[in-house]
């Protein structure tokens, strides 16, 4: 009897703070329930909707509600175009007074990015968000990248004539005398001693075959002649077609597009060689910069004539 007296004064107090506990429990989660606000900003008076909870006040994005719009609030996004036509299309499309194209002169990797929704001209002016992009990424034609691959590069014979070979549709066929020379390349041709003679196609196919021939020959003498020519005479039987030392020209032009699609530009390059055990041989491009640079001025010429919107070189804000 004793002892249930005693478990009943035990067991009591017990309950009494449980049920305390609870009280404090339902208090505390009733004071920080998860509960949506208004909160306006003090600067615009913008009003969004938020959520309070016991770690502060998080407003809700407006992207939630997208869904049960019937029609989205802007446009955003960027379209990624592979042809400039397509890229001038849609600027037109949805251009607007504030639109502006952007671009990015890099010779590695050129691009243009039309913000459609930019900034308003003026420090004063209504801002963008520049949420609605276009861009167009420059495809370096396969004839541009194979050339300036190879450039300035050390080949031996073999390998010359193979590159010669594979590219020697790219040659221009300059005739003396009736094909226009530049005033550029001519300095440049004069800056050579004045008489670099400017070989054909036929006459680079030949030169390769002539390689090919004289893959294990030795070398006894390289001269260079008064005809801008330089001359290789090598310890065999072999010499070129014609029975005579093999004669190397000065210089050769390319016509190759800078990219893809593009118009033709015409290269200069320079043959060189020297011996080393045998010969080897290689070629530089004359003013590529300037190619390119030309190259990419047309095209932004051409953006602005057809989008009539102003085109800046760099890249927009992020």
């Amino acid at each position: 009897m004793a002892d249930d007296i005693s478990n009943d004064l035990q067991i009591a107090p017990l309950a009494g703070a449980g049920e305390a506990i609870e009280q404090v429990r339902s208090l505390v989660e009733e004071h920080f329930r998860p509960e949506v606000i208004q909160i306006e900003d003090p600067n615009t008076g913008t009003v969004a909707p938020a959520v309070l909870t016991k770690n502060g006040v998080t407003a809700i994005p407006a992207a939630e509600f997208d869904d049960y719009l019937s029609e989205p609030r802007d446009r955003r996004g960027t379209a990624k175009f592979t042809e400039l036509d397509s890229l001038i299309a849609h600027v037109n499309r949805f251009k607007g007074p504030e639109s502006v194209v952007f671009a990015n002169d890099s010779r590695e990797s050129p691009a243009l990015t039309a913000v459609i929704d930019y900034h308003a001209a003026g420090n004063i002016a209504a801002p963008g968000f520049g949420r609605h992009r276009s861009t167009f990424h420059f495809p370096l034609s396969d004839e541009w990248q194979a050339w300036l691959k190879s450039d300035k590069q050390v080949m031996s014979m073999t390998d010359f004539a193979q590159f010669l070979e594979d590219r020697v549709i790219d040659v221009l066929h300059m005739i003396p005398g009736e094909d226009e020379i530049s005033e550029d390349l001519q300095k440049y041709i004069d800056a050579l001693g004045g008489g670099a003679v400017i070989a054909t196609p036929s006459r680079l196919f030949e030169l390769s075959r002539s390689l090919y021939i004289h893959e294990t020959s030795v070398v006894r003498e390289v001269t260079k002649l008064s005809s801008g020519e330089g001359q290789l005479v090598f310890q065999t039987d072999h010499t070129d077609e014609y029975g005579q030392p093999l004669k190397i020209p000065g210089l050769f032009l390319i016509a190759i597009p800078v990219f893809r699609r593009g118009p033709l530009y015409r290269i200069a390059a320079r043959l060189r060689y020297r011996k080393q055990g045998g010969v080897v041989f290689w070629y530089e491009l004359w003013r590529l910069d300037r190619t390119f640079d030309h190259a990419f001025e047309e095209v932004l010429q051409r953006v602005a004539a057809e989008t009539e919107l102003p085109v800046l070189r760099g890249s927009p804000e992020a």
